[in-house]
């Protein structure tokens, strides 16, 4: 059993900073870090999802943060995760 959630972990703003010259350096395709549930989630987006975007391997854990990886097609990440909520924008639906 893996003890990733029970580690201590950098601050997520920190973590994401060291993270990024070495995501830099593994793809040549938009990215995006974010976090969710404990993860550092890194998002490489590809033309064809059945190729991957990675030149290299990402850490398995970095500054206590399980890393994973995703690959996602071309303009998921502005479509996705590159969003601001409006704030004239009605979310009780």
């Amino acid at each position: 059993m893996s003890n990733y959630w029970n580690t201590e972990k950098a601050p997520f703003a920190e973590a994401k900073e060291k993270i990024t010259p070495l995501v830099v350096g593994t793809t040549d395709s938009r990215f995006w870090i974010q976090t969710r549930g404990g993860t550092l989630d890194v998002y490489a987006e590809t033309d064809d999802t059945e190729v991957s975007p990675w030149a290299t391997r990402l850490p398995v854990t970095f500054m206590g943060w399980r890393v994973i990886r995703f690959n996602c097609p071309t303009g998921y990440i502005g479509a996705f995760l590159d969003v601001q909520e409006r704030e004239d924008a009605d979310t009780s639906w």
